[in-house]
């Protein structure tokens, strides 16, 4: 393997470690104060689904033809009985409250519902008279009913009263229109607004409790508990791997050595984000686990690479010079090749994805720096100057590698064939395995907000963004006659399928009577159910949120092909955030998994022309797709369909097994050049009992620290952990005993050619 520049820069890095080190500890300063103040984290999944996709163009096109339902806040009011007179009373004084919030332009709830028994007036009657505002629950004939009656009554006669108040007169939703002071926009409430409205209710948490629920609750949640756990699990699995490192090199110096650059890349990696204003959302969370996993790898490669050449009586100073010029390469390659893997990702088709292959191709680049410049720099420090040290390798660390020497040496055509015939199979499971995403997948069943999405669901159908645009039919602003009846028509097509059927008449009289053309503009009660050009209405389809992409799909699906079916296509446009998610987040796992084929593709094109041998990059392609395949391969085992926790879990597994992949084919070409009588079964023999013990100790020390992600109060961290887990112990199996073969089948192929691999110079 070429040196890459390193042979000349490898003693100006031995010689100038106090130099270094400081360069290093200003940057990380400075990295960590941009880190700690303005590192940013949300949990809009919207940012991620951006294309030029039917679903997102219909998206955009309701939240600018009506309004951005996607930034409106819910509410959910629990009580004992809505109908108690005091807690009746204590809603109503809590909703004038709620109206003088800030960020706050209107509460759509019950008490908004209109009054359309007025709409079925002649039309000989005064028209401002009916354009004034008039509610059913304020109402002169419903306000002199006991309460009860005036709930149920309007359960019973107003469209959409029973998906806003339950049966049992115990829960009811309030729909917050926001806004932007600054700009007069609808806007995403601030914590402090956030605050302000919980503060708002706390008088009256003896008639009912309030609590936020919704897609932008749900995000929220996500997003906190991302920042949370960026937070707590990093420094916990630093600290864990830390004490496995000081017990496996049984020396505290090893451990610091092995454990300081995985903590400085991850520092420069949120710095470099926070310098650029970049957010981190729920898939760029993958780049500081895998900065830690090429950090660590790399850096007990490297760190090992200089004890054993102090082993054979180098100086500490020379030691590592030869280190940095020998396994330096490796860990380039190694960053470089994951760097072309996030590169690739990219490549999927989604420009979603940009963000991710962005980032985490700079933070690998980040960890290679952190691994090159400060495990020397530390080892100059703390290792003893002489060339007195004997290092003694644990036993344990040694043992994986005497099987995997006999089984390529001995049995190379067996485990060639058992790879290969395992790899179809394999590869057909990847092909046939569907994709699904299901947001309340990010939430553990004992949180608040999955407890609450779940009793809406079961008492008002669903918090799930859902709408049925319907077209005015005759192109002109106004409901005639005919436009009634074609609604209808519409309605009455949408109720055969709807899990909540719609009254189709009420709704018609209340579009009526919301004519578009005799009311104001700026009416933000009005923009939930009349466009701006007044050309189309809008309803309010119940979903929930606890269904998955498919369900979601087909249920839209359903809809619209039953329209279709009754002879009114073209009528309607569903759209909605929900909507918008179930369709696009299956696409981006597609992405994602076709991008990761590219990454593939890339890193192999990459290795055969760095290492200039076509052979090796055969070699690497199937014992580096296996650990991927395995993980595919657990979730059809247990019949489950691939989600985004596992597609990222793919990419970390790829980056694992190519890593320590490079280090064996690095340390073979090595052996080959400087004991060029060997013969390559002997040279494969010498280059795994080298890598071995460093193979092996990487894989337990990411283990201890993946193993904290089981803390995590987020069901997709806790799997993610699990499944990479999984990954390093495959790739661990796939580099010690399924790679040596087949770089030795190859090798034997190729050892008549003009130029022998274990000739060419590193």
């Amino acid at each position: 393997m070429q040196s890459l520049g390193l042979n000349k820069a490898a003693p100006k890095i031995a010689s100038n470690a106090p130099l270094i080190a400081i360069i290093a500890l200003a940057v990380t300063l400075l990295t960590t104060y941009l880190m700690v103040t303005q590192t940013r984290f949300t949990g809009d999944i919207t940012d991620n689904l951006a294309n030029d996709s039917e679903s997102y163009r219909s998206f955009v096109a309701l939240e600018n033809r009506f309004r951005a339902f996607s930034q409106d806040e819910l509410l959910l009011i629990k009580s004992a009985d809505l109908s108690n007179p005091e807690t009746y009373q204590a809603f109503q004084t809590f909703l004038l409250d709620l109206q003088f919030a800030s960020q706050v332009e209107a509460a759509f709830s019950i008490f908004s519902l209109p009054d359309v028994s007025r709409a079925t007036q002649t039309a000989s009657q005064d028209s401002d008279e009916l354009a004034e505002p008039s509610f059913f629950l304020t109402s002169p004939q419903i306000r002199t009913k006991p309460i009860t009656e005036r709930l149920d009554a309007l359960r019973q006669q107003v469209p959409l009263a029973d998906k806003m108040l339950s049966e049992d007169l115990t829960v009811t939703l309030i729909s917050l229109m926001t806004g932007s002071a600054e700009e007069g926009k609808s806007a995403k409430l601030t914590p402090e607004s956030l605050a302000e409205i919980k503060a708002l209710a706390a008088p009256y948490q003896q008639a009912f409790t309030l609590s936020f629920v919704g897609i932008p609750e749900i995000q929220r949640t996500i997003r906190d508990t991302l920042h949370g756990d960026q937070t707590k699990l990093t420094i916990a699995s630093i600290l864990l791997c830390v004490v496995v490192a000081g017990a496996i090199f049984r020396s505290w110096r090893g451990a610091l050595i092995c454990s300081v650059p995985p903590v400085t890349g991850v520092i420069w990696y949120f710095g470099f984000l926070a310098l650029f204003s970049i957010p981190v959302d729920f898939l760029t969370t993958i780049v500081p686990t895998m900065v830690i996993v090429v950090a660590f790898a790399d850096g007990v490669h490297l760190y090992m690479s200089i004890q054993r050449k102090r082993s054979d009586g180098l100086p500490r100073k020379d030691a590592i010079a030869y280190a940095i010029s020998t396994t330096g390469p490796a860990c380039f390659l190694a960053s470089l090749t994951t760097s072309l893997a996030f590169i690739g990702i990219g490549l999927g088709g989604a420009t979603t994805m940009e963000r991710l292959s962005f980032t985490g191709a700079v933070g690998i680049m980040l960890a290679f720096l952190s691994v090159i410049l400060i495990v020397p720099t530390l080892s100059h420090f703390l290792l003893k100057k002489g060339n007195t040290d004997t290092v003694a390798t644990p036993p344990f660390l040694q043992s994986p590698g005497r099987p995997a020497i006999w089984l390529a040496t001995f049995h190379r055509k067996t485990i060639l064939s058992v790879a290969c015939a395992l790899s179809v199979g394999l590869i057909a499971i990847h092909i046939i395995l569907p994709a699904s995403f299901r947001v309340t997948d990010y939430l553990s069943e004992d949180l608040q907000i999955r407890k609450d999405e779940v009793l809406i669901e079961k008492k008002l159908g669903g918090s799930g963004q859902l709408y049925a645009i319907l077209k005015d039919p005759d192109g002109q602003k106004g409901l005639n006659a005919s436009d009634r009846e074609t609604f209808e028509a519409i309605l009455t097509s949408l109720n055969k399928r709807i899990t909540k059927p719609i009254d189709p008449e009420p709704i018609v009289a209340m579009l009526q009577r919301f004519e578009g053309a005799d009311l104001p503009e700026d009416n933000v009660l009005l923009s939930r159910f009349i466009s701006k050009d007044g050309l189309a209405y809008l309803v309010p389809i119940p979903l929930g949120t606890m269904l998955a992409a498919e369900q979601i799909s087909a249920y839209a699906d359903g809809l619209i092909n039953g329209l279709e079916a009754d002879g009114l296509e073209g009528h309607v446009t569903l759209a909605g955030l929900s909507l918008l998610t179930a369709k696009e987040t299956p696409n981006l796992i597609s992405d994602l998994r076709t991008g990761l084929i590219g990454a593939i593709i890339i890193v192999i094109l990459a290795i055969m022309l760095l290492v200039r041998s076509i052979r090796f990059g055969i070699a690497f392609l199937l014992p580096n797709l296996i650990p991927i395949l395995t993980v595919e391969a657990y979730f059809w085992i247990v019949d489950k369909p691939l989600n985004m926790t596992a597609v990222i879990a793919l990419t970390i597994a790829f980056g694992i097994a190519v890593d320590n992949s490079i280090h064996l084919l690095n340390q073979y070409r090595l052996c080959r050049h400087t004991n060029p009588d060997d013969s390559h079964s002997q040279a494969m023999a010498r280059a795994i009992g080298a890598i071995t013990p460093a193979v092996l100790a990487t894989t337990m020390l990411l283990v201890a620290g993946l193993g904290m992600t089981q803390l995590s109060t987020l069901p997709s961290v806790a799997l993610f952990g699990q499944l990479v887990i999984t990954a390093l112990f495959v790739a661990l199996l796939a580099d010690l005993y399924i790679l040596p073969s087949f770089l030795l089948a190859l090798e034997k192929r190729a050892e008549n050619g003009p130029t022998e691999a274990g000739k060419s110079k590193d």
